[in-house]
């Protein structure tokens, strides 16, 4: 589209599939835009990780291609970056990584769960133990991988890493590098406690900003490689769902968004630090707020497992007509499937790294299009029991539930939640949603708008609303109680299955010929923080 006058801001999402670079007008409406893929690897159960060299050639690739459609690009006036949260990578000082990174949804790291999750832990980053902090993996490097850390010029999140490609220099912004539970959220800086637990030293990690801060121009060679003015500023970004909370207006409890990614999440606002087990806590691009979010790892990333290993999966990743219209047809609780969908662990409210998917109720008459609805179903009974408790916790009910992510584009998805939810969900007008809530950062760091909240109103907007049908809901209100009851039940033979796994089926699972002792039951995990290992499956304070 033509742009009206006015500066342009590139939002740059390196996501966990790929890098997107989406160029913004001030109004928040798309010039132009690109992807480029990134590719993951599993080389154990329950292990994920990437190439954190390709981060930049794909992030590169993008921007010259929504450049290449740009009439003017002299208008660019910023980049802001908002990025895969969690994941990290150990580099030497030239910015090449010494290993592969770890990413957010990796779950070798339940023994340092364990051992180092206590509530001191969870009290200082506002993070329940889980899989997902980088804190729990730092520490499964420091005692498996030392060789990783040690003599490694930084530390870095996804977006230092790539700060460092488009600035030179070793920044980040605090709220990119907070979700790595590597900060004590009340003073907003690194915490030599969680640094211990960690094995990492301070010098190995990056200079703090807040998001929105000018961390200066592009180098010479990237401007004049991508054609862009030697004065084109990079503002300090955001993790992917904090953009998206402001991509969707989400700047107050009675607004919350409804991330459908690869991960699930749902978030809101506080006006205080109020730590609960009910969701995790981040820190907030609003001034004395903090963001709270529920999570859940398998996302679309289960109907995207499932298309690929079980049905058709096309080229795009989007749904499968087919296979959606069949799930279309078998209506409410698929038939009695029921499916609890810890494919990557269970996080909220349960927090457990041991535990995983089960699908219950199988017979004869269930088809492909009954597992996959029941997955659908599964998902969105988890997102309505987690929402239910965020709003107890909160002490505020979420008035209007805005929704985003690849999730979205199947309408089946969108009426099941919607329905499993029982209230009207928006969904937001801009698909590339984390992108753009780096754009409304990047307009507010040059001045082009005055404040968050003004920016918001300039560059969000809202599409289709989906109202929930009273009949579907009723069933799935007595399928939850039935829902709620599988984990308590099946706990103790999910962390069996999961020993059976680690000690007999892949039992070179933590093996490293390059460690003094090879033996991963040997070396001391080092103490606590505070005495007693935290129970982490509690679902309550």
């Amino acid at each position: 589209m033509t742009a009206p006058p006015g500066p342009l801001l590139i939002g740059i999402d390196c996501s966990t599939t790929g890098s997107k670079a989406v160029v913004f007008d001030l109004a928040g409406r798309t010039v132009s835009s690109a992807s480029s893929p990134l590719a993951t690897t599993s080389p154990h159960p329950g292990w994920h990780e990437q190439d954190a060299a390709t981060w930049w050639p794909a992030t590169d690739a993008a921007v010259r291609a929504a450049l290449a459609d740009l009439p003017d690009p002299g208008r660019v006036a910023a980049v802001c970056l908002t990025h895969q949260r969690e994941s990290f990578v150990a580099v030497d000082a030239d910015n090449t990584p010494r290993h592969p990174a770890i990413l957010w949804l990796d779950a070798r790291a339940a023994e340092e769960i364990a051992h180092h999750g206590t509530p001191e832990v969870e009290r200082l980053c506002g993070k329940p133990a889980d899989i997902t902090p980088a804190l729990y993996k730092l520490a499964w490097v420091r005692r498996h991988r030392p060789q990783w850390l040690d003599g490694a010029a930084y530390v870095l999140d996804t977006h230092a890493f790539l700060v460092r490609e488009l600035t030179g220099r070793w920044v980040t912004s605090r709220s990119s590098a907070d979700p790595l539970a590597l900060l004590d959220i009340c003073t907003r800086d690194y915490s030599p406690e969680l640094l211990a637990v960690a094995g990492v030293d301070r010098d190995q990690l990056p200079e703090l900003y807040d998001a929105g801060d000018l961390l200066g121009p592009l180098l010479p060679a990237v401007a004049q490689a991508w054609g862009l003015s030697a004065e084109v500023q990079v503002v300090a970004g955001l993790g992917d769902g904090q953009a998206a909370g402001l991509g969707a207006d989400v700047l107050d409890a009675s607004r919350a968004y409804l991330n459908l990614g690869t991960a699930v999440l749902v978030g809101t606002e506080c006006p205080r630090y109020a730590p609960s087990r009910s969701y995790r806590t981040l820190l907030s691009v609003m001034p004395g707020q903090t963001t709270v979010e529920t999570f859940l790892s398998s996302g679309t990333y289960l109907p995207t497992w499932f298309r690929r290993e079980l049905g058709a999966a096309p080229s795009d990743g989007a749904p499968d007509p087919a296979l959606e219209a069949a799930a279309a047809e078998v209506g409410p609780g698929s038939a009695g499937l029921l499916t609890l969908p810890y494919w990557n662990a269970a996080q909220t409210p349960h927090w457990d790294p041991y535990a995983s998917g089960v699908m219950l109720g199988w017979r004869g008459s269930h088809t492909r299009a009954h597992a996959y609805r029941s997955l659908l179903e599964g998902i969105a009974q988890e997102v309505r029991l987690q929402l239910d408790g965020l709003e107890e916790a909160n002490g505020v009910r979420v008035s209007t539930i805005r929704a985003m992510g690849g999730g979205t584009r199947s309408p089946l998805f969108r009426q099941i939640l919607t329905d499993v939810l029982e209230r009207p969900v928006e969904i937001c007008g801009e698909p590339e949603i984390s992108a753009l809530g780096a754009a409304i950062v990047a307009a507010v760091g040059l001045g082009a708008h005055p404040d968050l909240a003004t920016a918001c109103r300039a560059m969000t907007r809202t599409g289709e609303t989906i109202t929930p049908c009273p009949e579907a809901g009723a069933v799935y209100t007595r399928l939850r109680s039935l829902h709620a009851r599988v984990y308590p039940q099946l706990r103790e033979v999910m962390h069996d299955l999961d020993s059976l796994v680690h000690d007999v089926l892949d039992p070179d699972l933590d093996f490293n010929p390059d460690d003094p002792d090879p033996d991963p039951d040997e070396p001391d995990p080092g103490e606590p923080v505070t005495g007693e290992p935290y129970d982490h499956t509690r679902s309550t304070p």
